[in-house]
């Protein structure tokens, strides 16, 4: 059985703690919340740089598949098309590389004025 939850906090890393309890009490996967922990300290960060805005976290769970939609109406941006510029031994630029390593997809769009990041996880383990 499929469901869909949403929250909608303002775009401040001090909302992160009740982002995470929101999302440990639908799924308990470290990489998820490792992602979610990403995505969201990136949006506080950069997509609101003259004013305060929000973020909607849209995340259903159907058995063992997850997905989560982070959606924001702040600067256009696609992570996907982000290119790190720091030299390799300095810190930051990994967020994006983390999240595509971690989800099995990584959806981006810009619609309506708003940031759309669609990211899908099946939190089966496979046995190699």
């Amino acid at each position: 059985m499929s469901h869909e939850l949403r929250l909608k906090v303002p775009a401040d890393i001090a909302q992160y703690p009740k982002v995470l309890d929101w999302v440990e009490s639908v799924v308990s996967s470290s990489q998820i919340q490792l992602v979610v922990e990403e995505i969201f300290i990136n949006i506080c960060s950069y997509a609101y740089p003259e004013k305060p805005g929000e973020v909607e976290i849209v995340l259903s769970k159907n058995g063992d598949d997850v997905e989560i939609e982070f959606i924001d109406d702040g600067t256009e941006f696609n992570p996907l098309e982000y290119r790190r510029q720091k030299p390799i031994d300095e810190p930051g630029g990994f967020g994006i590389y983390i999240v595509n390593h971690l989800m099995d997809d990584v959806q981006y769009e810009r619609r309506n004025e708003q940031n759309r990041l669609k990211l899908k996880k099946n939190l089966i383990v496979k046995k190699t």
